[in-house]
């Protein structure tokens, strides 16, 4: 072998052995990396769940993995402080997370759930305007077509009979996507410019909305879900009743118990959000 080989082979000789020799060093300076941040966004989605987690509770699946995977992030942070995880396995499970808790995701039995409910909303005495009216049956029966995918002959039941396991992630995915946009327009059109107790909606609470919600119980009227809503004034109640006729004829005397923690009649419209936040709004959706 010539000189000039020899020397070209001991410098690719050195070279691969100063490779092999810096992974350790840099496998060893892998405890410089601060993961204050991780901790900190952990407990931040764990604060926020909190908060309003239980006001979404078509969301429960999504709120309870969300939490799940808040409290995994926040145990391989401090498992890599005290080395026994690696800065990898952090970055991952935050990729994990974030991804997860902040794109929104409906399982399908909670999406046939509300499907259920839109199905046997009907449009009585003309309450919702026609193009709100059109875009909710159109959002309606996009979610029905989607959660129908593999079932040819499906009927949304009120608990749920769909599993996950039935769809594809790119069909849940979608289903979720539905979902959303049927919630969207259902909250706008049943609780923006909302006067509680105001069923006739011309703005005021008086006689002629007792009078139409005690004809809603003696089954000579027909509500629309949005009217259930304003007539439903007391927070413990599950459907109309004479308590909340009560209640309604209390206010308009200006009676002083007539206004109840997160009952009673709210009169300022701007109580009220349309956000989909709004759990103690819409309660069945």
């Amino acid at each position: 072998m010539s000189i000039k080989k020899r020397i070209c082979t001991l410098f690719i000789t050195l070279a691969l052995m100063l490779c092999m020799t810096s992974l350790p060093a840099f496998a060893a300076s892998d405890d410089t990396y601060d993961v204050y941040e991780y901790h900190l966004y952990a407990q931040r989605v764990i604060n926020n769940l909190m908060i309003v987690g239980e006001k979404k509770p078509y969301a429960l699946y999504y709120y309870s993995h969300s939490y799940e995977l808040a409290e995994e992030l926040d145990d391989v942070a401090y498992d890599y402080e005290d080395g026994k995880a690696t800065y990898i396995a952090v970055q991952n499970k935050y990729d994990e997370i974030k991804d997860f808790y902040e794109n929104p995701w409906i399982r399908p039995s909670y999406a046939e759930i509300t499907c259920n409910i839109a199905v046997h909303e009907k449009n009585y005495n003309n309450w919702y305007t026609e193009e709100q009216w059109n875009t909710f049956v159109e959002k309606r029966n996009n979610l029905l077509q989607a959660l129908s995918v593999n079932h040819p002959n499906f009927e949304p039941e009120r608990y749920g009979s769909v599993k996950e396991d039935d769809y594809t992630l790119a069909q849940q995915k979608y289903i979720d996507k539905c979902f959303f946009e049927l919630i969207y327009i259902y909250n706008e059109m049943t609780c923006k410019d909302i006067v509680m107790g105001d069923v006739n909606r011309d703005g005021t609470v008086d006689v002629a909305d007792v009078t139409l919600i005690q004809k809603y119980i003696a089954g000579e009227a027909e509500f629309t879900d949005a009217q259930k809503l304003r007539a439903r004034v007391n927070d413990d109640s599950y459907s109309v009743s004479i308590k909340d006729v009560t209640t309604v004829q209390k206010c308009i005397v200006n009676y002083q118990d007539a206004y109840l923690y997160q009952g009673g009649i709210v009169r300022n419209e701007s109580d009220f959000a349309t956000s989909l936040d709004n759990w103690q709004i819409c309660p069945q959706w």
